[in-house]
């Protein structure tokens, strides 16, 4: 009898000392993640602040921190955007982050639509879209890699009476970008995309493709594009364009990579590859999408018949670049517009 009363007291002792290490680590946790809330909140307030001593003002509509007890999120009912010096005001929708307590390096982002941008030299539009997702992933405190996925992108002119003129839309688009020895890398995918010039009839469906790195710009993750537009980023820099694809859904294809270089006032300067299935077809699409371009664009169809090489099944020429005025060996092809 007094062995089994020892192993019973044995037995509560235990029990006890397991839920006493229970109801402390549930103290610690609850601890953790209201100091956690509050470390968050003060960040993002310290970030708005940041961007308001930059002259960027960004709204947060009724801010608040969630997620309790595994996850940590905060939240705004709606967002905006006023950049004096860039001339770009933007608003939006409801904007929802969250990372695991357990890996806050890593957060997840949920945004949602309409957005309405004014940007300099462009008509006031809107952006819808079924569903926005991003992920960003931090290096301490400074972003090392961000990834924005949106389903369903329609982009619309504003009209009067609160009427939208459609001008774009497509399936699916990505954009990835991700600091890289000093370097910025990005990739955007953009697939389905139609799109419809004011007055004229939608063009054919295409998909398009670009991975390029630019160099010395690891910083515009962090602290954002120099003049807040990537036209204006993108002057003075050089990198290299590992591919720019553009896929016509009905048939034709065009394929460009090469180290480039943007001069201060805007022209490209660079040695390319151009892989080309279809080139008239190619040719005329581009001269829509791009203004400017069409005597670049339809010399470049006529010289491919007789300059290029075949390479497994697309024919392939060399392209100088020099302060935007291209050429084809000894052949002069245009001018490219300034960025």
């Amino acid at each position: 009898m007094a062995s089994s009363a020892k192993t019973g007291s044995g037995a509560m002792r235990a029990f006890a000392i397991v839920a006493g290490i229970v109801v402390l680590l549930a103290a610690g946790l609850v601890a953790a993640w209201f100091y956690l809330a509050g470390e968050l909140d003060r960040r993002a307030e310290a970030a708005l602040q940041a961007a308001a001593g930059r002259g960027v003002t960004v709204g947060c509509a009724n801010r608040s921190v969630f997620g309790f007890p595994f996850r940590l999120g905060l939240s705004c009912d709606a967002v905006t955007l006023h950049a004096p010096e860039s001339a770009v005001n933007a608003s939006g929708g409801a904007v929802r982050t969250a990372a695991q307590i357990y890996d806050p390096s890593r957060i997840v982002l949920e945004f949602d639509g309409p957005a309405s941008v004014e940007a300099p030299d462009l008509p006031p539009f809107d952006v819808l879209w079924r569903l926005g997702r991003a992920s960003a992933v931090f290096d301490g405190l400074t972003l090392d890699r961000l990834s924005i996925a949106v389903d369903a992108p329609l982009v619309a002119l504003r009209q009067p009476a609160s009427d939208r003129l459609e001008v774009a839309r497509s399936e699916r688009f990505e954009i990835h970008a991700r600091r890289n020895a000093g370097d910025l890398d990005l990739a955007i995918r953009d697939e389905g995309l139609v799109v419809t010039p004011p007055g004229l009839a939608s063009l054919p469906p295409f998909d398009l493709y670009a991975e390029m790195a630019v160099a010395g710009a690891q910083d515009w993750l962090s602290q954002g594009l120099p003049g807040g537009r990537l036209d204006a980023a993108l002057r003075g820099r050089d990198g290299h364009l590992r591919m720019l694809r553009l896929d016509l859904q009905g048939g034709g294809a065009a394929e460009i990579s090469g180290p480039y270089a943007i001069s201060q006032g805007g022209e490209i300067s660079g040695d390319f590859a151009l892989a080309v299935e279809n080139p008239q077809a190619i040719a005329g699409l581009v001269e829509t999408l791009l203004p400017g371009s069409a005597g670049v664009a339809s010399a470049l169809a006529g010289g491919l018949a007789f300059a290029g090489r075949q390479e497994n099944g697309r024919t392939v020429v060399d392209i100088q670049v020099r302060e935007g005025r291209a050429q084809l060996g000894f052949i002069p092809l245009g001018r490219i517009p300034p960025i």
